[in-house]
């Protein structure tokens, strides 16, 4: 028998994978919720059993597509197998790829003498690997449509922040350089000790002064506990630097 559907339920792919389709109505008849429903009802076709519980597990694995009410079926997004539907296209794709040395009548019709012609079979696996990379194509693109989004808002912020420094005056001379230099000398000499070895500052050390500043300026952008400590140790490291000159 060659059938001509566009897609099938799990059961009726096993089915005419078994070569039972004279007994269908029979069989569509049994209760599939309940597991090994099928054995205990049809024990003399226990190939019928595996079938359909090989077509379940390809299914819920991700490795055979299938949909419910026309939406994908995804790892993370699971029914019951017996109610979704197998495109005829991707279930011809996974017994090639699975099962090369099956070929069920229903999905491997009969060669025909068409020299000239690509063959039913090869053009169904092109269409599904097509279809495959246009849904990778279309992800791709969303992500990058997302990203380059990200991107021109935070082009936008920068400017917006390089203006408003412009605007502020700094002098030109108060580089990167010689503001860890000011902030390297101005925590020497806070949490330092004076020459008769006495502390100059109520802070007993720089994670005292930190957690003060967080405390006092709580949730302010470039305040963070993370970025202070960074700033204060580059702000060292250069002070030390050119006091070994």
């Amino acid at each position: 028998m060659i059938s001509i559907r566009s897609s099938y339920h799990p059961i009726e792919a096993a089915i005419l994978w078994c070569d039972l389709v004279d007994h269908e109505a029979e069989i569509l008849r049994v209760d599939l919720s309940h597991p090994g429903s099928l054995l205990k009802c049809f024990p003399q076709w226990p190939l019928l059993d595996k079938s359909t519980e090989c077509i379940y597990d390809a299914i819920a694995c991700g490795d055979l597509p299938a949909t419910y009410l026309g939406c994908p079926i995804s790892l993370s997004n699971q029914v019951h197998c017996e109610y979704c539907c197998i495109r005829r296209a991707d279930l011809l794709v996974w017994f090639i790829r699975n099962f090369p040395d099956q070929k069920p009548k229903f999905l491997f019709p009969p060669n025909l003498n068409h020299a000239e012609c690509i063959s039913l079979n090869a053009h169904l696996v092109q269409q599904a690997d097509l279809q495959a990379s246009a849904r990778i194509i279309e992800k791709l693109q969303e992500e990058l449509k997302t990203s380059t989004a990200e991107m021109t808002a935070l082009a936008k912020l920068n400017n917006e922040l390089s203006a408003r420094l412009e605007a502020c005056g700094i002098p030109s001379e108060l580089s990167e350089g010689t503001h860890n230099l000011l902030v390297g000398a101005l925590l020497d000499v806070t949490l330092g000790k004076s020459k008769n070895g006495q502390l100059q500052s109520i802070y007993p050390s720089q994670a005292a002064l930190v957690e003060a500043i967080t405390i006092r300026f709580p949730g302010m952008g470039g305040l963070s506990k993370h970025t202070i400590d960074r700033r204060f140790a580059d702000a060292r490291r250069h002070l030390a630097q050119v006091l070994r000159g």
